[in-house]
């Protein structure tokens, strides 16, 4: 049936639409682009075109004339195609890029004026109850789809059945079943969802609680006595390695052996 649609032969447009949409396209990502050459009012693919340059692009508008709105990207050469070969044509950014667009200025804003937020209300806070609320029902799904995946993939893998035919009959990626598939328990097939840090540093996690908590606790007191009151050991040329001259009172826990 493929065979038989990819020999039909393809619509051949003399002229542009008069709502012309171009973006580009990887054919390998991060080496070889193509752009892609659509009617915006039906959504028609009109042409494809083997690069994303300015010349290629500026030939196909001179030899399709017609186009009266051009809608692209914020690509330099198709700017620069459309200029030279459409100069009456009106340009406008799709909506991707509006999106875009919008999203940067009003980041860029809130970090400018950051220091014009208020502090949280009352409302506020109960709308972070709710929102919190709310984020604690999707974390209780993820849970429950992590746990009915695990009991899934070792239904299978306790049975000897090799890890690729489980992804082909689960629908899931190799790596994911993998992942399910040497862990224990659904909670430790959560630590590879991460980043691939996450699971040594979560070992640590208790250590570094105690010590965040007691370096705040340090700076809250220091902030609050008077420069005359510090202490002898605290001056002097080895104030500043008085604390490191010993052992350390709570050493952090060896690494855990996998």
């Amino acid at each position: 049936m493929l065979r038989l649609v990819r020999r039909l032969p393809d619509k051949q447009f003399d002229a542009a639409p008069r709502v012309l949409g171009i973006d580009d396209f990887a054919l390998k990502k991060g080496h070889v682009y193509g752009t892609i050459i659509l009617d915006m009012e039906t959504g028609e693919r009109v042409d494809v075109l083997p690069d994303r340059t300015a010349e290629t692009l500026t030939a196909w508008l001179r030899a399709h004339p017609g186009a009266e709105i051009v809608c692209r990207d914020r690509a330099s050469a198709y700017a620069e195609a459309v200029r030279t070969a459409r100069p009456d044509a009106i340009r406008v950014a799709d909506r991707f890029h509006l999106w875009k667009n919008l999203c940067e200025a009003v980041e860029k804003c809130v970090a400018t004026h950051h220091s014009c937020l208020t502090e949280p209300t009352e409302d506020a806070s109960a709308y972070a109850t709710v929102e919190q609320e709310v984020s604690g029902r999707a974390e209780g799904m993820r849970v429950i789809r992590r746990r009915e995946r695990h009991a899934a993939v070792h239904a299978l893998y306790d049975k000897g059945i090799p890890i690729q035919a489980i992804s082909e009959t689960l629908g899931l990626d190799r790596r994911t079943v993998r992942r399910y598939a040497h862990a224990a328990t659904a909670e430790d097939a959560s630590l590879g969802t991460r980043s691939r840090g996450y699971g040594q540093a979560h070992a640590y996690s208790p250590y570094l609680h105690r010590r965040g908590t007691r370096a705040a606790r340090t700076r809250h007191g220091s902030t609050r006595r008077s420069p005359n009151s510090a202490s002898p050991a605290a001056s002097g040329p080895c104030a500043g390695t008085s604390r490191r001259s010993g052992p350390a009172a709570n050493p952090p826990p060896t690494s855990p052996r996998h």
